[in-house]
């Protein structure tokens, strides 16, 4: 049921992204950061011993879609700013970003007081898969921008 739900919303995101950027590359930056923060998720859920179950089992579907806005933000902010100084963590869409990752976790993370166990779970998860999507948006993708446009300055 997990993996039927994660891959629903993968392939849903990526008809859209594919419609919204026009790019495979970069609908698959987008993805990157999204799929190494899953990863990261399922890494933590195993660590501090918080089974998927079916209270939280809509946790990776969720933090999928809730994710993918912060990298299209900055992927359609890396674009419109190509010939940029290569400070893209320091604009307005980076910091807005890191606001609205941060009020989310904060929202998530009230859960974790709920006395339903599910209940607790599931706000333990969101707000580290939040947060695991929030660094990787903010580290990884940054990181991947420039490498690609160079490859792609380099081809004839």
């Amino acid at each position: 049921m997990l993996f039927r739900s994660l891959a629903s919303a993968v392939v849903v995101t990526l008809i859209l992204l594919l419609g919204l950027t026009r790019r495979p590359r970069d609908t698959i930056l987008v993805l990157v950061p999204l799929a190494l923060a899953t990863a990261l998720t399922g890494a933590a859920s195993v660590l501090l011993d918080i089974p998927f179950n079916f209270a939280n089992v809509i946790v990776l579907p969720l933090l999928f879609g809730i994710g993918v806005d912060s990298s299209i933000h900055l992927v359609l902010r890396a674009r419109a700013w190509r010939e940029g100084d290569g400070r893209l963590l320091e604009t307005s869409t980076a910091r807005g970003i890191v606001f609205s990752g941060l009020t989310t976790i904060g929202s998530f993370g009230s859960l974790m007081l709920s006395p339903h166990r599910g209940t607790a779970s599931m706000g333990a998860l969101l707000a580290i898969g939040v947060a695991a999507t929030l660094i990787c948006t903010l580290i990884v993708l940054p990181a991947l921008l420039p490498r690609l446009d160079a490859g792609k300055k380099d081809r004839p």
